[in-house]
Parts: structure tokens; C-alpha cells; sequence
């Protein structure tokens, strides 16, 4: 894994708690449902689905 998939990968799982956080700020200062539940899901999005398939590329991409 080359130090660009790496900083990929640490830069997707961040970006998922720093999601989290903004929703959860959201939520306690009275956004609409809509804002801070969106927010949850680019959350999931990011701690989830983006480190998946940076990991099934990074892995496919060695051989």
C-alpha cells in the first residue's frame, strides 16, 4: 500500500468522524431532520463505504 492510499484511506475515516460530529452539533442546536440525518449518512458513507472500496482497489490493484 503506497503512502497515497494510506493518506486516501486515514483522509475518508476522518472526514466520517468529523461528519459524525458536525451531525451530532447539528442535531443538539435544532437543525431540521433532514440537515443532521443527512449528515449521518455521508458519515456512514465515508467510514464505511469509501475505506471498502479504496480497500478492494488498493488489494486488486498488488495482484
Amino acid at each position: 500500500m503506497s503512502n497515497f492510499e494510506m493518506f486516501m484511506m486515514w483522509l475518508g475515516i476522518f472526514l466520517g468522524f468529523v461528519c459524525l460530529v458536525v451531525a451530532a452539533g447539528g442535531y443538539r442546536m435544532g437543525w431540521s431532520k433532514r440537515a443532521w440525518v443527512g449528515t449521518i449518512v455521508l458519515a456512514v458513507v465515508f467510514l464505511t463505504v469509501f475505506p471498502i472500496i479504496a480497500a478492494l482497489t488498493m488489494g486488486l490493484s498488488q495482484g
